[in-house]
């Protein structure tokens, strides 16, 4: 060493106190204690060889006492022994000797929660550790995942109307958990359900309804109905009509509705009384009003999310009905036990078997005239489990409406043809789809889904006449189509790497095809070239790609968030369109259990409705954005309060909201969905902005022999278009000041349970000519012409209709019997016969010349019973 490296070796070890290098690990120390602290022992040490030690009192416990008696042994041996046994770690930093509290070693556990007889998923399931109080709940296929730390020996799995199981969990365990819980047979389903209590669901604007409300809510001409019991829920109104959906001041179109993920684009049948499915087949539905989680998205205004049973993997059940307008049967069970299983449902209705005998009577069909009027759906599920971590599922839904009147009144005498006319009328839906889940390890779970729907409405007619010179016949026929189909790739992440963390994320592809506006004219004794575009009509492709990413977060003991990002590219006739959807919830815990609740949502609909009356009809026409017509898009803000009370007996939500939306459209007067010209569609209509904002109020009991709800909505919808109402703003077609739901569900006995349900609305907003006068139509005083009247209109939607509301009442009787449950239901729909319109129209009275307002009321009073059974 030179002298310069010795000068500066001395000064470094000069200006270094020594006892930075007086102890290392391998100092021999020697300690006898008895019942001691670990605060005195680490005194004593620090005294006797000049170890300081440093700790913080609120991370590491030294109050604990210890025994120890060692001679000679090295530091970190001793050291060992001292705190091991309390959870307590040490390291150096600089000359002090840190103790920290020791790095718990955590341990996931996953698995599916399932019904115990059935041996389907159950959703929404609540799973939780009773130590660290921690918990989370099983996803739409009963997958859950939850890290915690490895000292965790049990937690506790509860799902409403099953009993709460408590299950011992060994340390070492690292399977999928396969938990089994029991149906509680005493124990009444909620009605309306949140399987935890409402303050601890970030998510706002949501609603669950269960297969047990559907069955418990008055029943329409027998029929158990998703639709109309979604229309009894605050925010959510049926219109003017008897099926029409309109969610907080938004149309028909901007509800996306999804069986087992798989889009619907018409979810009524017979023009809205019934909905498309078959309730008995239905597990759960949610229902989402605004804070739109990010993995959904392409509508404004709301979600309605329909799973399905999966099958009985363990015996084969079943259960049937007849009914005065239709008849239902169900089956499921296993193929393979517990390996694969079924489930078949078929539904069809029979109107025409009670009103076409009236027909006949009164000569309405002539002597070989016919009429039909039904409509059926057909379920099919199959799902297979290829092993633990991977499942394959199949659906297919098959619905349809079809009606037919044809009247041969008459015939001609010459050659004995008939004359008349026959007029046919369908539409329906077709929907397929193939499921895989996939479970990576226990905190990483995917669905990949690959899905078809289509949706098709056509009218044909046919009409034969004798010509002038009453010999011979002509024939005109005629036909119109309009269809949409998708076609689209899907793969869903949920990923849970810790208590604190829900992440899902993934991407969709779809491809889009629309056919709207196909027409075929034939006059076979005209020399006119018929008017045919069934092979030249538009015919439009459209892609859509779609990622996203959300995270349920808990950012503190009292405040979740629930942070995402929806992102989607729309492509048509070489047009993009591009956006970014941000996705905002929060929730704090305030004193008392009370939950605050706020949430931002951008939505973004690629495809718009053109609609030729203020009704929800399925003549309606699918038409996708144009390079003049963008998308829609809507921005909704949402705050409330929220508390679950007497344990989980009541709950109460208040929530305001406010919703802004761009690029609406508006059909030009005198446009019509049957126009030739559809190709031309975005020429005749107006572009314009929208907004609706109100308040809703929900009050249910959960519990007990008597279930229910009372909810009141108060809420606002206007449209501003150029060209329309100068401008100006006014109240849309789907504005409804007040609107009052009372649901009400009472156990009389063993036996017995009635039903009620009552609903107001106030009354939607129409146009009426302010003032008439009479005009001429050829003022040529040669060619006199009979007068007709032309009316002045002013502002839009200037007159309200009445109020409209209604009493439905049902009882049921069930007795189990040796093999099967039987049970009757009688249910009267509209009890008061309230004549709510349904229609408004100018008339004239022949007599005294006067105009007057009519309305046209559907759906009186009606009384009905049906006969279950079930196996």
């Amino acid at each position: 060493m030179s002298l310069a490296a010795k000068l500066l070796t001395g000064m470094l070890i000069f200006c270094f106190p020594l006892k930075v290098f007086a102890w290392n690990w391998q100092t021999k120390i020697t300690l006898a204690v008895k019942d001691q602290t670990l605060e005195q022992v680490c005194a004593l040490i620090e005294k006797e060889y000049g170890i300081p030690f440093s700790y913080s009192a609120g991370l590491v416990n030294v109050s604990e006492k210890v025994t120890i008696t060692v001679r000679n042994e090295r530091l970190k041996t001793v050291l060992e022994k001292i705190f091991t046994p309390f959870d307590i770690r040490f390291t150096r930093i600089g000359d002090q000797l840190v103790l920290l509290p020791q790095k718990k070693q955590k341990i996931t556990l996953s698995g599916f929660v399932r019904d115990a007889v059935s041996n389907e998923n159950l959703i929404g399931a609540t799973v939780f550790d009773p130590l660290t109080k921690q918990g989370t709940t099983t996803n739409a296929y009963g997958f859950f995942s939850i890290t915690l730390p490895a000292d965790t020996v049990s937690l506790l799995f509860s799902y409403i109307g099953y009993t709460t199981r408590l299950l011992t969990i060994d340390k070492k365990f690292n399977d999928l958990l396969q938990v089994h819980l029991k149906p509680a047979g005493s124990l009444k389903e909620v009605v309306v359900s949140s399987e935890s209590p409402l303050q601890e669901q970030t998510q706002m604007s949501k609603m669950t309804l269960s297969n047990t409300a559907l069955k418990g809510m008055p029943r329409l001409l027998g029929e158990i109905d998703v639709l109309r019991t979604l229309q009894s829920l605050p925010g959510v109104s049926s219109g003017s009509g008897a099926g029409g959906l309109y969610v907080r001041g938004g149309s028909p179109d901007q509800n996306l509705v999804l069986i087992d993920g798989s889009p619907v684009f018409n979810s009524s049948h017979f023009f809205g009384v019934f909905s498309l499915i078959n309730a008995n087949v239905v597990k759960t539905t949610d229902l989402y009003k605004g804070a739109f989680p990010a993995r959904f998205g392409g509508r404004l205004s709301s979600i309605i999310d329909i799973a399905t049973k999966e099958g009985n993997m363990k015996a084969f059940h079943g259960d049937a009905s007849i009914g005065l307008i239709s008849t239902n049967v169900n089956v499921e069970g296993p193929i393979i036990k517990n390996k694969t299983s079924f489930v078949l449902s078929a539904r069809r209705s029979y109107p025409d078997l009670l009103i076409k005998p009236a027909l006949v009577q009164e000569d309405a069909l002539g002597t070989d005239g016919d009429f039909q009027a039904y409509f059926y759906d057909f379920n099919l599920k199959v799902n297979h489990i290829f092993s633990p971590r991977d499942r394959i599922f199949l659906s297919i839904y098959k619905g349809e409406d079809y009606l037919l009147i044809e009247d041969r009144s008459e015939k001609n005498k010459v050659n004995d043809s008939n004359l008349g006319t026959r007029f046919e009328l369908g539409w329906g839906n077709t929907i397929s789809a193939v499921r895989w889940n996939h479970i990576y390890h226990p905190g990483l779970f995917s669905n990949v889904t690959f899905n078809y729907s289509q949706y098709e409405f056509f009218t044909r007619y046919q009409h034969n006449y004798l010509l002038p010179d009453s010999v011979n016949t002509s024939e005109i026929n005629g036909r119109y189509n309009s269809q949409m189909a998708n076609a689209a790739l899907r793969i869903d992440f949920d990923y849970r790497p810790m208590p604190s963390h829900t992440i899902k994320f993934g991407a969709v592809g779809t491809m889009h095809y629309f056919k709207p506006g196909n027409s075929s004219y034939v006059d076979k004794e005209s020399p006119v070239k018929p008017l045919d575009t069934l092979n030249r009509g538009m015919r439009i492709t459209g892609t859509e790609v779609v990622l996203y990413a959300e995270d349920e977060w808990r950012v503190r003991s009292n405040f979740f968030a629930n942070i995402g990002l929806h992102t989607s590219l729309f492509t048509v006739e070489g047009r993009y369109y591009w956006s970014l959807q941000p996705r905002l919830g929060l929730r704090y815990l305030l004193p008392a259990n009370w939950a605050l609740k706020a949430a931002y949502t951008l939505m973004n609909q690629n495809i718009h409705l053109l609609s030729g009356t203020t009704l929800s009809l399925p003549t309606d026409i699918w038409v996708p954005s144009t390079q003049r017509v963008a998308p829609m898009t809507s921005q909704q803000i949402t705050a409330g309060i929220a508390k679950s009370f007497d344990e989980l007996k009541y709950e109460f939500s208040l929530e305001g909201y406010y919703k802004s939306m761009y690029n609406m459209i508006e059909s030009n007067d005198n446009f019509g969905i049957f126009n030739k010209d559809l190709g031309r569609w975005d020429q005749n209509v107006t572009v314009g902005k929208g907004w609706s904002y109100g308040a809703e109020v929900m009050l249910q009991k959960k519990k007990g022999a008597t279930t229910g709800w009372i909810g009141y909505t108060l809420s606002w919808s206007d449209r501003r278009f150029e060209g329309v109402n100068n401008g100006r703003l006014f109240p849309y077609k789907y504005d409804q000041r007040h609107n009052i739901d009372v649901v009400l569900v009472h156990q009389l006995s063993k036996h017995w349970e009635v039903s009620a349900s009552w609903h107001f609305n106030s009354g939607s907003p129409f146009t009426l000519p302010v003032s008439s006068y009479e005009s001429i139509d050829h003022p040529s005083p040669w060619d006199p012409a009979q007068p007709s009247t032309i009316d002045r209109y002013t502002e839009r939607n200037n007159f309200r209709g009445i109020a409209a509301h209604r009493l439905d009442v049902g009882i049921t009787y069930s007795k189990q019997k040796k093999y099967w449950l039987k049970s009757w239901n009688f249910s009267v729909y509209n009890a008061y016969n309230r004549k709510n319109p349904y229609i408004y129209a100018l008339g004239a009275d022949p007599g005294t010349k006067e105009r007057y307002l009519g309305q046209l009321s559907i759906l009186p009073i009606l009384p009905s019973i049906t006969y279950a059974i079930k196996f």
